[in-house]
């Protein structure tokens, strides 16, 4: 949702002073809700200026300078809270509970807001020498528990006297329940989280390409808080309370059956609201929670792209799109409280008329003579009190089970995801431990898509070739045509509907994937390193000593920075992302990698597409003089990478459209690949040909070498043969 979205004004703006008081302008949403059945984030109201994320953002950041000014050596982030917040809510508590009650969850959610805007303007403001010394998992973190604590924080204030008068007994009592919740839930917690990841690491590639990470990180911080935290105390407190309302309307109708007339009629009056507002308030929790997800994508983007914001002076517009996304999260927050205090107003009113009722109803009886004392009398007073307050939290509490159920169902949707094909398999059909061998690659009349859906468009379609061991392949096309599905292929990234692959005779959907992606090595285009060090980055596994690392870091000209600068060698830190390298050398760590696995097939997915020529040309001499005896696929958007290759493969929509030498592909004038060399520009048109006719003398010389010695090993052998004679 962007900030030009445009929403309906609050009909609180235009509400008289007693539908302020008791909510009624929010009826509206109710007809609202029950019309359509599903209430969209466009069909909620505008926010109040009071609830706008940037003046929130703006107060707490002004009170929190001024804390610093003021207390220099201990800022107190408690108190610069309180002078936002003022001292309102405190007195309007004197005067109405309810609204005492509203407004501390509004001002809750407002501090909420207001953490989120601080601590993204300090994000922004962040050197990079910051950023290495914290995680982008910390600072959503932050967002999502530590930010959204303080409406928790602030609800408990009013609530802290009560601890004081905790008697011993119930003490006990309450920690040997703990005990009993602790060990049922948190066994169904951590069960439903270790499915849901595992399910999520075993996904299908195109489900991170269509959900953003925001959107799986909510999953796991507030959905999985919700199970872990709050879903057990309503459950256990819902059956509880609706026990004991049980319990006691049958006592009540024992003393005085008279009033189990009035009960069965409050009871059907607050199930009746709680018909009317259930539905708006669980579609407005769901409006919430979906609109958090954004939130964490935007920051998760902010603190990756920090550098590139920061270089195009976007902090305004950043700053104006995050505000925009908190107050989309704001509206929904705001008018799901207001639905809750709107049918606790009228739990309220419910439960004065019945206490009346039932009061004057045994009063009357009383005093007509009839058999009951003023004993029973004041005990019908007190139970029916206790009732109305019972059915009124049991009825709140089944709603809020409902609406933090939606929690559970996210989560039941993870752990229902589409899976890949099995990692392993049975040993009998595993390939063989020096698999693959030569590395020659066969596609026959391959046809993959992303989805399983049906009719879902082909990324290739009906791809059949013969790429050669040993054989260099350039592949090359324009943004969509296929290249980086073809590699998906390889690794059994996609859903191959048709045709099979196979490599040295095996075909690949016979075999787990962990067998082809542990012995095919791919440099990507966007450079892959872990938080840890350099040789965890290099041998994740302990499978080389450290003498075969110098050597694989020699091959790529980092050895010199890694014993000499980086202080500990190979035991020296990779901050997150590799954010303390560049791109080159990050690209060059990834390649010492793919030397040190020793693959006979290496792809390369535009590997030097963000470095600078100096690099690229390193990274090329490394990969031909390392990967000689190798088959090697590269994907490259310049022309000079590829054209020294054995064979370019042009790809369009999916589909073959030339693969043969790049010299038979510039002879012809009507290939397609003669079309993208023209379109490079004359001079670089000619050095391209002048390289091509390069590399064919090269293979040519090599091919001559390679015969004169075949012909001097066969005469050895007649010579051997004729001696030994």
């Amino acid at each position: 949702m962007t900030s030009q979205q445009q929403f309906k004004p609050s009909p609180f703006l235009f509400a008289n002073v007693w539908s302020r008081i008791f909510h009624s302008w929010i009826s509206q949403l109710f007809d609202t809700s029950h019309r359509q059945k599903t209430l969209h984030l466009t069909d909620l109201y505008d926010l109040l200026p009071e609830y706008e994320s940037i003046k929130l953002t703006e107060n707490l950041e002004n009170n929190w300078f001024d804390e610093i000014k003021h207390h220099p050596r201990k800022p107190n982030l408690f108190r610069a809270t309180i002078r936002t917040i003022r001292s309102k809510p405190f007195l309007l508590g004197s005067l109405l509970i309810p609204q005492f009650y509203f407004s501390i969850y509004t001002y809750g959610m407002q501090m909420r807001v207001a953490y989120h805007g601080l601590v993204y303007r300090k994000i922004l403001r962040l050197s990079s020498r910051s950023l290495t010394t914290i995680s982008s998992g910390e600072i959503v973190n932050i967002f999502s528990n530590d930010a959204c604590q303080i409406e928790m924080t602030i609800h408990s204030i009013n609530f802290l006297w009560f601890v004081l008068r905790i008697a011993l007994v119930l003490l006990i009592l309450s920690l040997i329940r703990i005990i009993i919740i602790k060990l049922i839930c948190l066994n169904s917690g951590r069960t439903l989280h270790n499915k849901m990841f595992q399910r999520l690491i075993r996904c299908p590639i195109s489900f991170f390409d269509l959900n953003p990470i925001g959107r799986i990180l909510n999953r796991f911080t507030k959905d999985i808080a919700i199970v872990d935290e709050y879903l057990p105390w309503t459950f256990f407190d819902f059956l509880e309370c609706l026990f004991q309302v049980f319990g006691v309307i049958a006592l009540v109708s024992w003393l005085n059956p008279w009033s189990f007339i009035p009960a069965i009629i409050a009871t059907i009056s607050m199930l009746f609201i709680r018909h009317r507002f259930a539905q708006c308030s669980r579609d407005l929790k769901r409006l919430e929670s979906t609109s958090r997800s954004p939130i964490y994508s935007y920051l998760t983007s902010t603190i990756l792209g920090l550098k590139v914001i920061r270089s195009y002076h976007a902090e305004k517009i950043c700053l104006s799109e995050f505000f925009s996304l908190l107050d989309d999260n704001s509206r929904a927050n705001y008018l799901f409280l207001t639905t809750n205090r709107w049918a606790a107003i009228r739990f309220d009113w419910i439960t004065i008329f019945f206490i009346a009722i039932v009061t004057s109803m045994a009063l009357i009886v009383h005093i007509t003579g009839r058999l009951f004392s003023a004993a029973d009398i004041a005990l019908t007073f007190s139970f029916s009190l206790n009732l109305m307050g019972l059915l009124q939290w049991t009825i709140r509490q089944s709603v809020q089970l409902e609406t933090q159920m939606t929690s559970v169902e996210r989560i039941l949707e993870y752990c229902a995801l589409d899976q890949e094909p099995p990692a392993q398999v049975s040993p009998k059909n595993r390939p063989p431990t020096n698999w693959p061998s030569h590395g020659e690659i066969i596609f026959e009349n391959v046809s993959m898509s992303h989805s399983n859906k049906l009719n879902a468009p082909l990324a290739l379609n009906k791809i059949s070739l013969i790429i050669r061991a040993n054989e260099k392949i350039g592949i090359i096309g324009r943004t969509g045509a296929g290249k980086s599905s073809f590699i998906q292929t390889i690794f059994r990234m996609g859903i191959i509907i048709n045709g099979q692959i196979k490599i040295d005779n095996i075909d690949i959907s016979t075999i787990g994937l962990d067998d082809i992606r542990r012995r095919i090595s791919i440099i990507p285009q966007d450079p892959v390193l872990f938080t840890g060090t350099i040789k965890s980055n290099l041998d994740q596994f302990g499978n080389y000593s450290d003498i075969e690392i110098w050597h694989a870091l020699e091959q790529v000209q980092l050895k010199k920075l890694v014993s000499n600068v980086m202080p500990n060698g190979l035991h020296s830190n990779v901050s997150e992302g590799g954010s303390n390298l560049s791109v080159g050398q990050k690209q060059l760590v990834c390649l010492a990698r793919a030397i040190l696995k020793q693959s006979k097939i290496l792809v390369i997915d535009e590997a030097t597409a963000n470095v600078d020529n100096t690099t690229d040309e390193l990274i090329q001499q490394a990969i031909r003089k390392q990967f000689k005896k190798c088959t090697v696929l590269t994907i490259a958007h310049r022309l000079r990478t590829v054209i020294d290759s054995d064979r370019i493969l042009v790809l369009g929509n999916g589909r073959v459209l030339e693969f043969d030498t790049p010299q038979a592909l510039l002879s012809d004038r009507n290939s397609q690949f003669n079309s993208f060399v023209k379109q490079t520009g004359i001079s670089e048109a000619e050095h391209l040909r002048t390289l091509a006719n390069n590399a064919r003398s090269n293979i040519k010389k090599n091919q001559d070498i390679f015969l004169y010695n075949e012909t001097l090993l066969e005469n050895d052998h007649e010579t051997d043969s004729l001696i030994s004679t």
